[in-house]
């Protein structure tokens, strides 16, 4: 087991994208949209897509994940990181392919380390999706911040619906789900001060609208990892605080709700 990640240094924002197929009105530029409906997103119209996020020299790449996406349970993806070399043509140094795993809409891959490239490319198979074509509204493609201590198991997953109930004169309950929205309470007790330095960033990025992934496992198998991971708005639940003195050791509670 290793120590919690947070992804929010997401190259998918700065660098440069490219889509084998997109839908004119679904671009694969929609994919810096931060709101993770279908039709703000990116639509290939095929069952099969690569994406391609390059453009920054010395960028890190360790986490990889689709969000709000219509994959079927057959899905799978290739993830390879590369840079271009003298000729002009692309290096490739890791590649990776397996079953999507997907779970909740989702599926998240993690390096065993973090690597450094100019690019990566994630190829999309869905050959049996009911749909016909892929609806990826969320990717996060970047490094994990891992604090030197990990998380407290006081924290908690929790589930906020969207309902709209009407009862009638007989105690009748008519509903009508609108939305489920997933979240975790993270409790950090023992954060260290160059922790909550990178975490003050972290809040900072949030706060200007900037998804966040958490992954409470990064070491975890891709089925735990698309069920456990979520990826959304980040925020603090507390002031940080210093229980424990002198100490090198900081306490916050942290909220962080899936981005619908």
């Amino acid at each position: 087991m290793e120590n919690c990640g947070f992804g929010w240094q997401n190259r998918v924002l700065d660098a440069t994208l490219a889509a084998s197929a997109q839908v004119g009105s679904l671009p694969v530029s929609n994919l810096r949209i931060p709101q993770g409906a279908p039709s703000l997103g990116w639509r290939a119209p095929a069952t099969s897509a690569v994406l391609t996020v390059s453009g920054v020299p010395g960028a890190q790449w360790r986490a990889f994940s689709l969000h709000r996406t219509n994959l079927s349970a057959s899905a799978t993806w290739r993830i390879r990181t590369g840079s271009v070399n003298s000729w002009w043509g692309i290096d490739w140094h890791t590649d990776w392919s397996g079953p999507c795993n997907e779970a909740n809409g989702q599926c998240v891959h993690v390096l065993p380390s973090t690597v450094t490239d100019e690019r990566c490319e994630i190829t999309i198979t869905d050959t049996a999706n009911p749909d016909g074509y892929l609806d990826i509204p969320l990717v996060y493609a970047g490094p994990l911040f891992q604090p030197v201590r990990n998380y407290s198991t006081s924290s908690t997953f929790g589930r906020t619906l969207g309902q709209d109930s009407v009862t009638s004169l007989g105690g009748q309950e008519f509903t009508s789900t609108r939305w489920y929205q997933r979240k975790y309470t993270i409790s950090h007790q023992s954060l260290g001060d160059a922790d909550a330095a990178v975490l003050d960033q972290i809040l900072l990025a949030a706060a200007a609208d900037r998804n966040v992934l958490f992954v409470p496992d990064p070491s975890a198998d891709p089925a735990t990892l698309a069920a456990q991971a979520l990826y959304g708005r980040l925020s603090a639940g507390s002031d940080l605080s210093n229980p424990f003195g002198a100490a090198d050791r900081h306490e916050i509670s942290l909220t962080l709700t899936e981005r619908l």
